[in-house]
């Protein structure tokens, strides 16, 4: 039994409450030791003095508290007087309303002294009368409610149809929740429903789901099972071809599409330490990769510092088998092709200059000299004895270096072109009467050996002319 020293204690916390403003707290001290010293025969004097002064305080509080929260409460008193008077066009929206007045005059009670009687009578008696034209919204509301519960509950017997006649042979889980995500949406359309009926139709509803709920459970634990082994045997891959290995990845990989689903719940985390295990040797294969990259822009330096050739670097670039569809490759690869063209520019435009010298040299020109073929420089060496020109000869020459190099020939030379055209349709060069004139050097050595310097003049330097032009289309 607690002793007034206790109780005095107890008026002494409740004192420190309502200067910190927890005043709720500080009364229920109060009306606590207010309680306990109703057993005393005698209440100390100190105790009753500091009782008396706890009372005090409490009652101020009240006081003060019902001077904030009265004008509240009349305004809810009024507001509700107000809906009475001229009731809502939406009977729906009207108990909302009220409800949201009750709420507020409820709280106000819990956060002070509780309103008098007359006000609570007045407020309470209005409300009353501001439900009565919700009347018909709530009937309303109570046949849509029992007509959702009828809903359900035919969807409750559909579902226990189906299971009964798929649970011999299920479908694939994926027909399943299908199945199961359209029976939950038809559900969730026909809400809400009497609380009475709430909860029998929730328990109904999940028993009927529980069989295929189970049969989709134990499908995805199997799967479960399939792909943790998957994984298993990505971490056993151990090869020292990168690309087997990645090629044995990629092979569980399709075995991991084909497994089917683990569940939301399992899938992701799954899926994450599959591809998790494969990193190493993605890994591995970058670093060959990076390596073979290396060696790339090595192939290039050395290429641009000309200390290989455009066919060794084209022999080592082949070797490198894991960069061929890199940027890096690509770069090399053009580099190369650049430098052969290039040189392939330069060859052709020595040939050329070569070429264009010839009549300098048969002419016997100072200083003129040619490095062409052999035969070439024979031909030039029989030129040089000539003592007559074939004109023949080296117009047909020129004419059929024109029609090879796809350039017109004067119109006094038509009848020629014409019979040389015939000529190699019909039996590809004509051997029989011109030889094996069937490529440049072939004509121009024909030129050269029908030629003299001794016997031309004007003329034949205008065929050579002629024949110059060809010379940018045919040299290669």
């Amino acid at each position: 039994m607690e002793t007034s020293q206790d109780l005095f204690k107890q008026l002494e916390e409740a004192e420190k409450l309502f200067s910190n403003g927890s005043i709720k707290n500080a009364q229920k001290l109060v009306r606590d030791v207010i309680s306990k010293t109703k057993t005393f025969k005698k209440v100390p004097n100190a105790l009753k003095h500091k009782l008396n002064f706890a009372i005090g305080q409490s009652r101020y509080f009240d006081e003060m508290s019902s001077f904030a929260t009265n004008p509240k409460r009349e305004e809810l008193i009024s507001e509700i007087t107000k809906i009475v008077a001229t009731p809502l066009e939406e009977p729906k929206k009207q108990a909302h309303r009220i409800h949201d007045l009750q709420t507020k005059w409820q709280l106000l009670d819990l956060s002070s002294r509780p309103a008098s009687r007359e006000q609570w009578s007045k407020f309470n008696e209005l409300c009353n009368k501001g439900w009565e034209p919700c009347s018909e919204y709530f009937d309303e509301l109570k046949a849509i409610k029992i007509n959702n519960a009828n809903q359900r509950l035919k969807i409750i017997e559909e579902i226990n149809l189906y299971v009964s006649e798929n649970s011999a042979k299920w479908p694939e889980v994926k027909t399943l929740i299908q199945y199961m995500r359209g029976t939950f949406e038809q559900w969730q359309k026909f809400a809400p429903v009497l609380d009475k009926d709430l909860n029998k139709l929730k328990t109904a509803y999940f028993e009927a789901k529980k069989p295929i709920n189970n049969y989709i459970k134990k499908q995805e634990s199997n799967v479960i099972a399939i792909k943790e082994s998957l994984i298993l045997k990505v971490e056993a891959i151990d090869g020292e071809d990168g690309d087997l290995n990645i090629k044995k990845f990629n092979d569980l990989k399709n075995e991991w599409k084909k497994a089917g689903s683990a569940g939301r719940k399992h899938d992701n985390k799954l899926w994450d330490k599959f591809n998790k295990s494969a990193d190493r040797l993605f890994n591995a294969k970058k670093e060959v990769i990076d390596a073979e990259i290396v060696l790339a822009e090595n192939i290039l330096k050395d290429l641009k510092d000309k200390t290989i050739s455009t066919q060794d670097a084209e022999t080592k670039l082949n070797e490198l088998k894991n960069i061929q569809k890199t940027k890096e490759y690509n770069n090399v690869v053009s580099n190369i092709r650049n430098l052969k063209n290039e040189k392939i520019k330069e060859a052709k435009a020595s040939k050329l200059s070569e070429y264009n010298k010839i009549f300098s040299v048969i002419n016997d020109e100072k200083g003129a000299t040619i490095s062409l073929s052999k035969l070439i420089e024979a031909a030039v060496s029989k030129s040089i004895n000539n003592k007559k020109t074939d004109k023949k000869a080296l117009l047909y020459s020129c004419i059929k270096l024109e029609i090879l190099a796809n350039l017109e020939s004067l119109k006094k030379d038509a009848a020629l072109r014409q019979q040389i055209q015939l000529e190699m349709l019909t039996s590809k060069f004509n051997k029989s009467n011109s030889g094996d004139l069937n490529d440049l050097d072939s004509l121009i050595i024909n030129f050269i050996e029908n030629y003299s310097k001794e016997d031309s003049g004007a003329p034949e330097k205008a065929l050579w002319n002629r024949i110059s032009k060809t010379l940018e289309v045919l040299v290669s």
